[in-house]
């Protein structure tokens, strides 16, 4: 198939837009760190906490926009080009807007390498693709959908992070004040949940786009 300008120019707007994440998240650090050592500024100890959220999840962002950019310039990978173009909107609305439209106009020219043409021609899983995808969308920070296409021990671990997660969240609600370390704990435990809920979307994906694997290895290709 002849190459067009799209997926080019998809993954360049995710790479800017990745490059822009990482010095707006610079920037914003920097800043934080000038009101840190103002002593005008009431609860400066909470600060920390927040920097760590942003720099953890904005991270994840930026690495996924990139590599989601470098597989839309390969033409590889229609899934993760496409997470990709969506986490660049952490770094950049419009390139990030504008990455998604263009991946998804170019689908047709993403091809697959040796390994995974020849899973297609003979090695598809049983498992279906609507069934995983639903199970990602609305019980994915549970590993659900991991559960059902028999990856059973990463499955738990996305289970017990989660109910973890929430039981303390969830505590930290119903208890009310909350000194300091007591309350960077609960950010951490945020971070947690929110690092599975990135997992459970990327799964989301990959199962939606067709690339997700069972446990043996087999593409989930039917609906």
């Amino acid at each position: 198939m002849e190459r067009t300008w799209k997926p080019t120019a998809a993954g360049i707007l995710c790479i800017i837009a990745g490059n822009i994440g990482i010095i707006g998240g610079i920037l914003f650090t920097l800043t934080f760190l000038v009101l840190l050592g103002d002593p005008s500024i009431e609860g400066e100890k909470s600060i920390g906490a927040p920097i760590i959220t942003f720099w953890i999840l904005g991270g994840i962002a930026i690495i996924v926009a990139i590599v989601g950019g470098i597989n839309a310039l390969r033409r590889r990978i229609w899934g993760l080009a496409l997470a990709g173009s969506i986490c660049a909107l952490v770094g950049f609305v419009i390139p990030g807007i504008l990455a998604i439209i263009f991946v998804i106009l170019g689908k047709r020219e993403f091809k697959y390498d040796a390994r995974v043409a020849k899973e297609l021609m003979g090695n598809i899983s049983p498992k279906s693709r609507r069934a995983t995808t639903l199970l990602a969308f609305f019980l994915g920070i549970f590993g659900a959908h991991r559960f059902y296409i028999n990856k059973t021990r990463t499955a738990i671990v996305m289970l017990l992070l989660s109910i973890a997660g929430l039981a303390i969240t969830g505590w930290a609600i119903t208890r009310g004040g909350v000194d300091f370390l007591e309350a960077s704990f609960v950010f951490y435990i945020f971070i947690t949940l929110a690092a599975v809920g990135i997992w459970a979307f990327v799964d989301f994906i990959f199962a939606v786009t067709g690339y997700m694997k069972d446990r043996e290895g087999r593409l989930i290709k039917n609906w």
